[in-house]
Order: C-alpha cells, then sequence, then structure tokens
C-alpha cells in the first residue's frame, strides 16, 4: 500500500465482506474510519448479501465501541438504515433492526439530533409498512417516547396479526399489544 491513502475503500471492503471475513472488516473499522465509511456506503449496494454484512458488521463495531459509530454517523447513513428496516430481504431487515435497536440504546441523543428525520420515516412505516415494520417503529417510539405519533399507535391497538421481530419476547406476538405497551410508555 502506498504512502497516502485517497479515496474511498469500499471495494476493499466489499471483496472481504464477499470473503466472508467479516472479523477482520471490524477490527479495521476500529481503527479506520474509511473502512467504517466504507461500510455505510455498501448499504447502497445491490446485492443484499452484503448489505446485511455491512449492517453486521456495524453491530459488531457498535458492541465494541459504541463512540466510533456514534462520532461518524451521518443523517444519511441513519436514514438508510431507517429505510433498510423495510426491506423485503430478511437477512437485510433483521440486521437493521437489530443495529438500529442496539444504536438508539447505546445512543438515546441520537434522536434529538434527527428528530424531525426519525419522526417523518416512522409516521411513514406506521402509514405503509407491513405488519413487522409497523411493530419495530413501534419500539422506536416507545423509546424515543414520540408522544407526536400518538394517533398512529391509537390506530394499531386492536390489531391482532402476530409479528415476529428479531428480538427477545418479539416472536408471535400480536401488535395490538405492542401498541397496548408504547400508549402505557407515552402515557408516563
Amino acid at each position: 500500500m502506498g504512502l497516502f491513502s485517497f479515496g474511498s475503500k469500499k471495494d476493499k471492503v466489499r471483496k472481504m465482506l464477499e470473503t466472508n471475513q467479516i472479523e477482520v472488516v471490524v477490527e479495521q473499522a476500529l481503527k479506520d474510519k474509511k473502512i467504517l465509511n466504507a461500510l455505510f456506503e455498501l448499504l447502497n449496494e445491490k446485492n443484499p448479501g452484503i448489505i446485511g454484512d455491512s449492517l453486521l458488521a456495524l453491530t459488531s463495531i457498535l458492541e465494541r465501541d459504541k463512540n466510533v459509530i456514534i462520532k461518524n454517523l451521518k443523517r444519511e447513513y441513519l436514514l438508510k438504515c431507517l429505510d433498510l428496516t423495510k426491506s423485503r430481504n430478511p437477512y437485510v431487515k433483521e440486521n437493521a433492526m437489530v443495529f438500529l435497536n442496539f444504536l438508539i440504546k447505546e445512543n438515546p441523543n441520537l434522536f434529538v439530533e434527527f428528530k424531525n428525520d426519525v419522526i417523518a420515516e416512522i409516521k411513514d412505516t406506521l402509514i405503509s409498512g407491513d405488519k413487522n415494520d409497523k411493530a419495530f417503529a413501534l419500539l422506536m417510539i416507545k423509546e424515543f417516547k414520540i408522544a407526536e405519533l400518538k394517533p398512529y399507535v391509537e390506530e394499531l391497538v386492536n390489531v391482532q396479526e402476530k409479528v415476529i421481530l428479531p428480538f427477545e419476547g418479539m416472536k408471535w406476538v400480536p401488535l395490538g399489544e405492542i401498541a397496548k405497551d408504547v400508549l402505557k410508555e407515552l402515557e408516563r
């Protein structure tokens, strides 16, 4: 490698992910901001395997040193991750949900910084998402205590369709039960 490293490392990171070197990518991203940014850039790939692996790597980085992610999180990265929670590919969808859930728990101030974007995205999901998308949106409303969306939560209270989310205790739960739980939290 040359003395100076210019540009994106997206191609390098893609090749490492394609050869199942996620752990190597994680180790390098903890030390090199360009590797981290490449992971976020790869969220725009067409290949769902690369997107899912990038999200998996980002979650591992967050688990090891949350500040690496938090300091480098850009608005467009967050919006892309929110969008990926609506993916029809289960590997992408679940990894996006896990990453965002962990990110929210590790950085509650995230909502303050990106409030309008987050509310707009969650509202859109409550209106047009499938039952699992709506369930994840409800969890975000609960975590961020977004009272502005209470009327949308109330509309879901009687929904008996069961959802499956990649979190403990969130498999085969009626959507309405999650909505009721969120309303209790919003009323505190």
